[in-house]
């Protein structure tokens, strides 16, 4: 059992206060007014585990790297972060240990373009052994070489697509193919260029099944329908378009038309993975278009679209009975919202992944700090 100040409870996000949380093998059995007894976390508000849906883990260990740098030179081909990838790489997995314990156990669930196949699987165990689910949407080396593409899927369980436009139409065939049996993902319209060439038409068109997008900075009306209609998720993180395109999707757009919206802070190499500073972004925006925009519903609904992202059965988007223990605990003593008028805005607003303190997931509590 645990015990908290305040609960985020249900599929509305409503708050509870003085609350019990009983867990039984993994699952919540309970959730009633505080008892005594169980663990004590009485300056702690739970809320449901989050989902970083877009990261590139491996550029976190050349910080900054990006500056002076525009988005082609960056991470395009021949871009400065696959310079350092090739050069640093994963030659010491005590780096990339600390990575994580530095700046990744706030997250239930990481979802990353994987740069380079050949580690999805010793970085599912490494990730594994933090309780962290971790999702890599892996990159071919050769996108338009169909033994690769199937290589690829079958070994790392996803298929992330950095610039489709590349993809010509024997590996669009097979990816449409691998895309009924493997998640798919892809960066589109991160440029003008992207959008102007249609770079998500040119999948769908194809047959490609989708299970998200990321960025869609330049992405218009009707393609936000395309979204709806297929069931794609649009991850977009904020931070990363600021720096690099000045410019940020149409998020009051694509909310009032139906587009699932999830949120990633993309390359850990040049962008903290404080991923309430882009969530309060996206609030920002859609709060200035609806100032009567609800703040729990915007929060439920970027952690229910994230957790799509992952493609996993294994976590919960709600704390509520029956329903596997997937809980984040902030602590208040770190940021006092007790007198809120909005705690839910006051979490989006004010909260860091440094006032986190424990996660739950199903009989595990973990230090997420």
């Amino acid at each position: 059992m645990i015990n908290v100040k305040y609960l985020v409870y249900g599929s509305e996000y409503d708050i509870l206060e003085n609350a019990s949380i009983v867990i039984e093998n993994g699952v919540i059995k309970e959730v009633e007014e505080r008892k005594n007894g169980g663990q004590n976390y009485s300056a702690s508000i739970a809320l449901p585990g989050i989902i970083n849906a877009h990261v590139h883990f491996l550029d976190s260990i050349a910080k900054e790297a990006c500056i002076g740098y525009n988005l082609p030179e960056y991470v395009g081909s021949k871009g400065i972060k696959h310079v350092l990838i090739r050069l640093l790489g994963l030659r010491n997995i005590d780096i990339y240990r600390g990575i994580i314990e530095n700046e990744l156990l706030v997250f239930s669930g990481i979802s990353d373009f994987l740069e380079e196949y050949s580690y999805c699987t010793l970085l599912k165990n490494l990730f594994s052994e933090y309780h962290i689910v971790y999702k890599p949407y892996t990159r071919p080396h050769n996108i338009n070489d169909l033994d690769e593409l199937v290589l690829v899927a079958n070994k790392c369980g996803s298929l992330g697509i950095a610039n489709p436009l590349r993809l010509n139409k024997w590996s669009l065939d097979e990816l449409a193919r691998i895309s009924y049996k493997y998640p798919v993902a892809a960066h589109v319209s991160e440029t003008k260029r992207q959008e102007k060439l249609g770079s998500l038409t040119y999948l769908i068109d194809h047959g490609v099944k989708l299970n998200h997008v990321v960025h869609g900075v330049y992405l218009e009306d009707w393609e936000f329908k395309l979204l709806v209609e297929n069931d794609v998720v649009l991850v977009t993180c904020p931070r990363s378009n600021l720096w690099f395109q000045g410019k940020l999707p149409n998020y009051s757009k694509a909310y009032r038309l139906g587009v699932k919206i999830g949120v990633g802070t993309d390359n850990m190499g040049c962008f903290s993975t404080d991923i309430w500073r882009d969530i309060e972004i996206v609030y920002s925006i859609l709060h200035s278009n609806n100032p009567r925009i609800k703040p729990n519903h915007i929060f439920r609904d970027i952690v229910k679209n994230s957790l799509q992202v992952m493609a996993t059965n294994k976590l919960s988007w709600k704390i509520e009975e029956g329903e596997t223990a997937n809980i984040l605990l902030l602590n208040m003593d770190r940021f006092n919202i007790i007198k809120s008028f909005d705690k839910i805005g006051s979490i989006i607003k004010r909260a860091s992944t440094a006032v986190s303190s424990y996660r739950v997931l199903g009989s595990k509590v973990i230090k997420a700090y």
